[in-house]
């Protein structure tokens, strides 16, 4: 319905979307040899998570932000 009315030009139709992510993460998988037990190794967390944020108005604009929080 949004996007008839859209089509019409009786709103201005956006759409928005975030996401984030951090530059440091967990093993996800590791190797080792028949008959030794698997063993992580605990690493130091690193980097600072990005957030980004996003809105567009199709054929018209595109608008986005970031912001850098720390790593928990």
């Amino acid at each position: 319905m949004l996007q008839l009315e859209a089509a019409t030009g009786e709103i201005d139709l956006k759409y928005l979307d975030e996401s984030g992510f951090c530059a440091w993460s967990e093993p996800g998988y590791t190797y080792y040899q028949r008959g030794h037990q698997k063993r992580l190794e605990q690493t130091n967390r690193r980097g600072r998570r990005l957030s980004i944020i996003g809105l567009i108005q199709q054929g018209i604009s595109f608008v986005y932000g970031k912001r850098h929080w720390g790593c928990r």
